[in-house]
């Protein structure tokens, strides 16, 4: 009884609560739905994470895809929404990026749903390849010619 009374209060009491579902797990590689998350995205870059606290994080661009960012820009992005993700740790990552506006301001902020990873972390053999052939999509999406060592 103590049981079914402690469900219901928490049902009560937590109607808030949300989680992220991610249709698509990124750990093979699936040219088209890379292509549904280029067309997608505001902003595609790499860059050097250089700060990080509880909610928010920046990135120098090392490299820009798409999007009103350029090479050598300090770009901040924040956690949004429950499917936003953070950088962990200092590094290169790769960001497909979207931009929402909440109280007049327009925030960066990248998913978690998304193939946004740390790329100076690839160590196998698979993940690499996976890697090059998103590499070579992106600079043949938007003409480009980018390269990265890790």
């Amino acid at each position: 009884m103590k049981r079914i009374l402690a469900c219901i209060l928490f049902i009560v009491f937590v109607h808030d609560a949300s989680a992220c579902i991610c249709e698509l797990i990124w750990n093979e590689w699936d040219e088209q739905q890379t292509i549904e998350v280029i067309n997608y995205s505001d902003v595609i870059f790499i860059g050097e994470l250089k700060a990080l606290t509880d909610d928010c994080y920046e990135f120098e661009i090392i490299n820009v895809f798409n999007g009103n960012v350029r090479k050598g820009e300090i770009v901040t992005g924040y956690y949004v929404t429950s499917c936003s993700d953070m950088p962990y740790a200092k590094g290169k990552y790769l960001i497909y990026g979207n931009y929402h506006r909440i109280d007049g301001k327009t925030l960066l902020d990248y998913s978690q749903c998304t193939p946004s990873r740390k790329i100076s972390d690839i160590q196998t053999k698979q993940d690499s390849e996976y890697f090059k052939k998103e590499l070579e999509l992106l600079n043949e999406c938007f003409d480009k010619k980018v390269t990265l060592e890790k």
